[in-house]
Formats: C-alpha cells, structure tokens, sequence
C-alpha cells in the first residue's frame, strides 16, 4: 500500500516545510508506517505538477491536502490509463467559518462531487462537519481527522519571572480572533502585574504589512509598556523550542476543524487556552471568543496553574483519546482499499 499526500508549496519563509499541513502530514506518515504501508509528503508549485510526482511515486493512493485541485485537473488525471485504479482523495481541514472566506471553497466541492466519479472522494477531517455538511449538501463525506505523535511527557516547571510570555501562533486570519486574544492577553498580565510578550507568526515578504491583523496588533501594543514579538515561520524542531519558551498558548478561534498548534502546545507540556471549537480539549481550558472578562480570567487561570501536573496530564488524555478514534478511521481506509 502506497499513500501519497500532495501539498501546494508556501512561501512563509525560506524554508518550504513550516506550515501546518506538512507537520499534519507527517504526523500521518509515522503512524501509518507501521501498517506496511510506503508513504511520501511532497510539495508542488501547481497542480500542473501533479502527473510527475504521482508517476515517479505509483502511489494506490493520493491525497490532496486542502483545497487548491480543480476539479477539471482530477478528472484529467483520474482519466489517464496508468492511473485508473488509484483513489484520489481530497483532505479539507477548514470549517465552515474558513471555508466561506474563501470565495471558490464551497465550490471546489460541488465541482468534486457533480464528477460522480467513485475514484475521487472528498474528506474532512472533523467529525461534526462532516455530518453537517454531508445533510446540507446531499454527499457522504469521508472522515480523516489528524493523528499526532505523543512525545513522552516532560513536566518542567515555569519559573516565576515580571514577564509572561504567551504564544498566539498560525496563519494571522480574521476568523483566528488574534487581536481580541492580545486585548484579553494585556489585560491579565495587568491584572497579574506582569509585563506581557506576546508571541505570534507571521509572513516575511514584503505586504506582510498588509495583513490587517498584524498592522491593527502593532498599533493595538503601541502605546503599551507590553511587547509583540513577530516570528517568522520556523522548521517543526526549532517550532517546538519556541514552544517550550513559552508559559501557556492561545488559540481562540472563532472555528477550526483540529488545530495542530493546540496539539503542539499540549506535547511540549505547555498549557493553552482555546475556544469551543476546538472540540477535543477538555473544557477547562476552553473559553468565549466574545467575552472579554471570560477569556482574561481563563488566562489567567491557566498561568496560575501552567505547572499543574493533573490539567497537562487531562490534555494529553485527551489527545491520545482523539487519536484512537481517527487510528481507526485511517486504519478503515486503508483496509477497504486493500479489499
């Protein structure tokens, strides 16, 4: 068995392998290795490249992560001789809240099914969407979540510094909520009389500057005696040193489908605090992305308890629960396409 994922290349930094879908991929990859199956993550400029990589690699699947495929380019390919037996499968990582600020998302997927073709299939990897957008759009949806590798726990206590630093990181997109996190972020550290760093990624070309999240985060730490720090996007290894810099995480979204650096957090034993999207996290940690008196005490919580051995260990419990679940699910398709 042979699995194939193909990702369009980004360019947020020099290096090509920082962004959330690789890692995602390859998380996929260590796992599924140990079923007997060859796997490869690969990048491509577009999809015109796509024919190349797949008869290099002869994979008996291919799995196009997000939306970037025409559907007139998989019927093109699903259509050649030397690929007729090989399922073709588009992995969606957005909700609808992502999807619909992307202007051609929800068509892409209507262009997929009205193909009618048994070969390319559509997947999401959240299981409430899946079940949503399946009734609202007449089409059974594969489920394929995200499997994480768990690292061994290492529990090492945050010193008591004035600083607290809180890491805010991902794509800087209006529906990831980063300029009310920083407004909740301030006003705990005023309220724990810290002085506040607030960390987040951003792009290094030249209109990063026109992002309106991180021009209205600039202003919003102008006149503060707080500072925000901009990384650029970094290879995984060097990700999780910044990780293990921090005292606790922030991901409150307004919608998300996973969110891999939720599970980073929790596999560097950093606690992080998210909002009711992100499903899996247990509700301790969960907060409102409206409400700015809730999610300033739920910060403020967290740095309270970010050495508790019990709320990492709750996370991790929660994690390798997720994985179980979605183990199965990658475990199904790989056996029925055996079958």
């Amino acid at each position: 068995m042979k699995l194939l994922f193909i990702l369009k290349e980004r360019f947020y930094s020099s290096s090509k392998s920082s962004y959330g879908l690789i890692n995602s991929s390859l998380h996929l990859i260590k796992y599924l290795e140990q079923f007997n199956t060859e796997c490869k993550v690969t990048t491509v400029i577009d999809y015109n490249s796509i024919d190349k990589e797949v008869f290099d690699f002869k994979p008996d699947i291919v799995i196009i992560e997000a939306l970037w495929v025409s559907a007139e380019k998989l019927k093109e390919l699903s259509s050649i001789k030397r690929y007729e037996n090989i399922k073709w499968i588009v992995r969606v990582h957005s909700d609808m809240g992502f999807l619909s600020s992307e202007t051609l998302a929800v068509k892409y997927i209507n262009d997929y099914i009205e193909l009618n073709n048994d070969n390319i299939i559509v997947s999401l990897n959240n299981k409430k969407f899946v079940e949503h957008l399946s009734d609202s759009m007449n089409y059974n949806f594969l489920y394929l979540p995200n499997i994480i590798n768990i690292k061994d726990k290492n529990y090492e206590k945050s010193i008591e510094t004035n600083i607290i630093n809180i890491g805010c990181f991902g794509s800087l997109r209006l529906l990831k909520n980063q300029c009310f996190q920083a407004m909740c972020a301030i006003k705990a550290a005023n309220k724990l009389n810290k002085i506040l760093k607030f960390h987040i990624t951003a792009d290094i070309d030249a209109d990063a500057d026109k992002n309106p999240v991180l021009k209205n985060l600039k202003e919003l730490f102008k006149n503060t005696k707080h500072e925000l720090i901009v990384h650029s996007w970094l290879e995984n290894e060097d990700f999780h040193k910044l990780i293990k810099q921090m005292d606790l995480g922030l991901q409150i979204s307004y919608t998300e489908t996973f969110n891999i650096v939720t599970a980073d957090f929790i596999n560097n034993d950093k606690l992080i605090v998210v909002g009711e999207t992100i499903d899996w996290i247990p509700s301790i940690l969960k907060t409102s992305t409206i409400d700015y008196k809730k999610a300033m005490n739920k910060i403020i919580f967290a740095y309270k308890y970010r050495n508790s051995g019990f709320i990492k260990s709750l996370m991790r419990k929660n994690l390798d629960k997720y994985n179980k679940i979605a183990e199965k699910e990658w475990i199904k398709l790989i056996i029925n396409d055996i079958i």
